[in-house]
């Protein structure tokens, strides 16, 4: 049974534009491998956080870095320091990256 997708739009740095499809847990880190690997953002951590599907909603868990991961929606700027249900438009930031929810499924 498929957990479903979630798709990400990069907002800034040279992926500008670009969607990242996910179907699985994934790290946002400088460094690794997989879809949401920042080289160019040195002050990412390693891992920076992680996106993940708990059986009914796509999740983002920050983990304890330099310069925080963050969720911005009506409420403002929301530091994420545990998991946090996403939701479609919200716009999380991590160092000098930029993720928008584009799609869930």
């Amino acid at each position: 049974m498929s957990k479903g997708q979630l798709v990400l739009e990069i907002l800034s740095g040279p992926l500008d534009g670009h969607k990242v499809t996910i179907d699985e847990e994934t790290n946002w880190s400088k460094s690794g491998e997989g879809p949401l690997i920042f080289p160019w953002d040195t002050e990412l951590g390693v891992p920076q956080a992680r996106f993940f599907n708990d059986r009914t909603e796509w999740c983002l868990e920050g983990f304890k870095t330099q310069h925080g991961t963050y969720r911005f929606n009506r409420k403002g700027r929301e530091h994420i320091e545990t998991a946090v249900k996403l939701k479609q438009g919200n716009i999380l930031k991590a160092s000098e990256t930029w993720l928008m929810v584009s799609k869930m499924n």
